[in-house]
């Protein structure tokens, strides 16, 4: 049997249930859901909580919430969400695109050793634990830090085995360089998805990417 983590503990995999791979139930800056929570509306629990009542009753059993530090995390609003609405919710460690600059100076072992902590003791000052890690690049390509961002959440991996969920520009091709990243790291590449791949029709990288062992995320909708 395999387990994972998801904010109200660990379950087998087999209890997924049909799941939806990239979600996120609130996203915001880093810190502003406890310093300035009136901008985020009334009710953002209960609002959360109907709209994963919902998604229950139309078949959803579990989501991977994508949100990470620096998207506003934060962990004990998904647990209440969790057990309000009964949906599964797995978030993740590791960085999106917003690295700060009194954050650029950490090392990527640093950064992996923060990691495995939320994956194996939970994020600081509660007992819930990550079960995915997330690492992103866009636009720009794979810039300085994020690559140390990279390498981190490839280290934490490799201590650990939990999977990669990789933030993604296809347009850019930029998956080709965070794959480089991971084989130079170790990865198991068939532990890693990478994410907006819908948003391309270039079938040719797409296939590339297959090749490489890795899950292609397809994860974007259009509302019309």
């Amino acid at each position: 049997m395999t387990q994972i983590n998801t904010v109200l503990g660990t379950i087998d995999t087999n209890d997924l249930g049909f799941t939806l791979m990239h979600e996120h139930v609130m996203v915001c800056a880093s810190g502003l859901s406890d310093s300035y929570p009136d901008l985020l509306g009334e009710d953002r629990e209960a609002r959360a909580v109907a709209a994963l009542s919902k998604a229950r009753e139309l078949g959803v059993t579990t989501i991977v919430d994508a949100t990470t530090f620096d998207l506003g995390r934060n962990a004990p609003l998904l647990q209440a969400v969790s057990e309000g609405s009964g949906v599964n919710i797995i978030n993740v460690t590791g960085w999106w695109l917003d690295v700060p600059r009194f954050v650029q100076g950490v090392g990527p072992n640093q950064m992996a050793r923060e990691f495995v902590r939320d994956l194996t003791e939970g994020f600081r000052g509660t007992d819930i634990k990550a079960g995915l890690l997330k690492c992103a690049a866009d636009f720009e390509g794979v810039t300085r830090p994020l690559e140390v961002m990279a390498r981190a959440v490839a280290r934490a991996h490799v201590e650990t085995g939990a999977p990669i969920m990789v933030h993604s520009y296809p347009a850019g091709h930029v998956a080709r360089r965070q794959i480089e990243i991971f084989r130079e790291e170790g990865v198991d590449l068939t532990r890693v998805k990478i994410d907006h791949s819908n948003d391309t029709t270039d079938t040719e990288y797409l296939k590339w990417i297959l090749d490489q062992g890795c899950f292609l995320g397809l994860d974007l909708s259009l509302i019309h």
